[in-house]
């Protein structure tokens, strides 16, 4: 594995400096302040105010910070990518940087886990390289992940298959999305996920219509565990959004709301 990370470094690194010779990116600020609203305990509500800031950087050479606050808290890094583009092979280190698939809930998909990771992406093919522990060992590799993209499939989907191999485990994980399915005004998608280890297959199935997202998600064994949605309305420059998952096993209802504005 330290030879598949040093190819990969080199790559990113030589690609970066390229990059900074033959173009200069002014960052663009972005950011979004919410208002979420939740219920608590004894069917009182409880809010939380947040703060996202992004900044972007694009070109051959690109960077992608994102930070986050709450009300009394101080502003945190919460993801972060850096990379380039040379010649139609992208390298980015960061630690967002994951390609499995993935739907809306998620309540039952398996979804192996990836810090900080190496990802290189030709065309719609992409594969990521995670670290145990990348500010001890770079070249301790935890996990690789792996995903291809085919769209417009018999003229009605976006496909994407991917997979994660831990090394420490010996765990595979499979998974497949599903997106663009059109049927009049409603757009359907889904995931479904198979954990080698576990023998599970989960799925969820989602579907967007007239600013409705809702979907329902289970596994082999229960079928039917969550259902849930939410709506999103535009009011001026703010965003209103309200929504609810029902949990089938337990019987409860978790509805949400919330209130941002971008900038």
């Amino acid at each position: 594995m330290r030879k598949v990370f040093t190819i990969l470094a080199a790559t990113m690194f030589a690609g970066a400096a390229f990059a900074e010779e033959t173009t200069v990116t002014t960052p663009v600020l972005s950011g979004e302040v919410s208002l979420d609203f939740a219920e608590t305990a004894n069917d009182k509500w409880g809010g939380t105010m947040g703060l996202e800031l992004g900044v972007d950087a694009a070109g051959l050479a690109s960077v992608d910070l994102d930070f986050e606050a709450t009300d009394g808290n101080a502003v945190t890094l919460e993801n972060w990518t850096v990379g380039t583009t040379v010649g139609g092979v992208g390298v980015a280190m960061g630690d967002d940087n994951g390609v499995f698939a993935g739907a809306e809930g998620e309540h039952t998909l398996a979804a192996p886990a990836m810090t900080e990771s190496v990802k290189v992406t030709v065309g719609d093919a992409a594969v990521a390289v995670g670290f145990t522990d990348w500010t001890t060992d770079v070249t301790d590799i935890s996990n690789i992940q792996g995903s291809y993209t085919v769209g417009n499939v018999a003229g009605l989907a976006n496909v994407t298959a991917s997979g994660d191999y831990n090394l420490d485990s010996e765990n595979i994980v499979v998974g497949a999305e599903v997106g663009g399915v059109t049927v009049g005004e409603v757009v359907l998608g889904g995931a479904l996920t198979y954990d080698t280890d576990a023998e599970m297959i989960a799925f969820e199935g989602v579907a967007n219509v007239m600013g409705i997202t809702a979907y329902a998600n289970g596994d082999q064994d229960d079928a039917f565990q969550n259902v849930g949605g939410e709506y999103t309305l535009n009011l001026g420059g703010a965003e209103l959004t309200a929504g609810a998952n029902y949990d089938l096993n337990i019987e409860e209802l978790k509805p949400t709301v919330g209130l941002s504005f971008a900038f």
